[in-house]
């Protein structure tokens, strides 16, 4: 068997040399692929590692960019209107499918393509998926932006394809858009979509926070039947205060308490917000039977609170949590008494 061999088929060189291992089409090398098997695994790697829609515009701008190679390797060696006349030829040699040139104007750098058999199709058809691929029409945008001069963009009009055969049709006409801004347009698309989940992230995460620092912040305790004590403390906005006095309001009929006990120990300024959000559930809470007091004004804070003209009037004040409670407990009727050794 010769260990060169050379053949000419519908114009078209190919080459083999066994023993250097080499295979050449019209004097360039190349390498041969199972359309469904070796192809398919290699586009099936690129889906998995960027995604489905990544891979898409993969293909599509390495089409391009191919397209624009080969329309250099033979615009060097034909005119526009040989090159365009003998490629379908040198495409259906390669295996690329039966293409067929419907419609070419090049005045107008129009054009419309008709290809059966692709291999494009074989590997989408062995994929299991459906439409026409992207790399084809991307390619011979390429070929045909290299050979005339100016950029132009696809569109598949028409596909059809089982098993066994296929058909596309494939429109080529002038545009601004690029393989390139493609890419760009996909990746900016794709930093959105990371930053729109990242800014849900965030904002599902901030609403957890507020939510536990609400609770922990303003736990409503209860102390003895019928008496309630929550501390009031940390910054206050308009959700929290509004916040604040449902769960008061809902813990004192939940509990059938009588009395509910403000803890303001922890509060160091009062400002207009805090003291309107006091004002507020003390008076939500004699609304609905009950007796709101307010207990930890220090001195220091008594002091503020007058010098800015802040007044809790007609509510029961008391310096400490301690003295609240004694008096809740008085006014529920009840009295605490030490338990006298019974060991005497």
């Amino acid at each position: 068997m010769q260990e060169k061999q050379q053949f000419e088929i519908n114009g078209t060189s190919l080459q083999w040399d066994r023993a250097e291992g080499l295979f050449q089409f019209e004097g360039a090398d190349v390498v041969l692929f199972w359309t469904k098997t070796a192809l398919k695994t290699f586009i099936d790697t690129i889906e998995e590692v960027t995604g489905a829609e990544s891979a898409r515009v993969v293909m599509e701008t390495a089409g391009y960019r191919t397209g624009k190679i080969v329309s250099r390797f033979y615009k060097e060696k034909w005119s526009v209107e040989k090159t365009l006349e003998l490629l379908p030829n040198m495409y259906a040699s390669a295996g690329w499918g039966a293409t067929e040139f419907k419609r070419l104007c090049l005045a107008e750098r129009r054009a419309v393509l008709s290809i059966r058999n692709d291999w494009e199709s074989k590997v989408v058809q062995a994929q299991g998926k459906e439409g026409a691929g992207t790399f084809l029409g991307g390619h011979w945008a390429g070929v045909l932006s290299g050979l005339i001069g100016e950029t132009i963009w696809y569109k598949v009009t028409e596909y059809e394809a089982d098993e066994e055969k296929s058909y596309k049709e494939i429109e080529l006409f002038p545009s601004s858009k690029t393989s390139s801004e493609n890419v760009r347009e996909h990746i900016q698309t794709r930093e959105q979509e990371t930053i729109t989940q990242l800014e849900a992230m965030v904002e599902n995460r901030t609403i957890e926070l507020r939510k536990l620092i609400r609770e922990l912040s303003s736990p409503i305790i209860p102390v003895l039947d019928g008496i309630l004590v929550t501390p009031v403390m940390g910054r206050f906005d308009q959700e929290r205060s509004d916040d604040f006095t449902e769960k008061a309001l809902q813990a004192i009929v939940e509990h059938k308490a009588n009395m509910l006990i403000l803890d303001v120990t922890g509060i160091k300024a009062m400002n207009n917000l805090i003291l309107s959000t006091l004002e507020k559930v003390t008076q939500s809470v004699q609304l609905i039977g009950a007796v709101p007091i307010v207990a930890g004004i220090s001195p220091e804070l008594g002091m503020e609170m007058t010098s800015k003209g802040i007044y809790l009037n007609d509510l029961k004040c008391f310096a400490t949590l301690k003295h609240a409670i004694h008096y809740a407990i008085a006014l529920e009727g009840m009295q605490i008494v030490k338990k006298e050794d019974e060991s005497l």
